[in-house]
């Protein structure tokens, strides 16, 4: 728009050409205007989920909001605050780590924002017994290990107590 005093205020993206009359007289410039570049004026982070137990993974998502009033997923820059617990990579992809609480972070253009995610150890689902000799002459030894599977998928051999259900045996 233009005002009588020649004022031009842009109001959308275009040209327009202003003209200008006096004592019959005319003469005109082109305006260009561009769009205005919306900005960052908010991050919300959301994750898959927020509970973990060790080795388990989940993934981290950020939405932008704009000066404009839109909003759209972006990929911020993510940290966490505790390595030990929870890691994150550039593609939001958390791996718990260690048992505790870890803030994973996304931040964009300044802004930021964070989810907590809470890891635990995972629990046994299963104890396997292996002995190197099931059948022994009176006298002889073996070696008995057990083996802990996880309800993370994980197993590992474990320091089982061990007991026997005959000691005159």
């Amino acid at each position: 728009t233009v005002t009588s005093a020649g004022t031009v205020t842009a109001v959308g993206a275009g040209t327009a050409t202003i003209t200008g009359t006096f004592a019959g007289e005319s003469g005109s410039a082109t305006i260009t205007v561009t769009a205005a570049t919306a900005t960052v004026t908010g991050v919300t982070v959301n994750a898959a989920a927020t509970s973990l137990t060790t080795g388990q993974t989940t993934t981290v998502t950020a939405t932008a909001s704009y000066s404009d009033g839109s909003s759209q997923g972006v990929a911020p820059t993510w940290s966490s605050s505790n390595t030990g617990v929870a890691t994150v990579t550039s593609a939001g992809t958390v791996t718990a780590v260690g048992a505790g609480t870890a803030t994973i972070t996304g931040t964009l253009a300044g802004k930021s924002d964070s989810v907590d995610i809470t890891v635990t150890p995972p629990t046994v689902t299963s104890l396997s017994v292996s002995a190197a000799a099931t059948s022994l002459d009176a006298g002889q030894t073996t070696t008995v290990t057990a083996t802990a599977s996880y309800s993370n998928g994980s197993s590992e051999q474990v320091n089982a107590t061990w007991t026997s259900s005959n000691v005159e045996v």
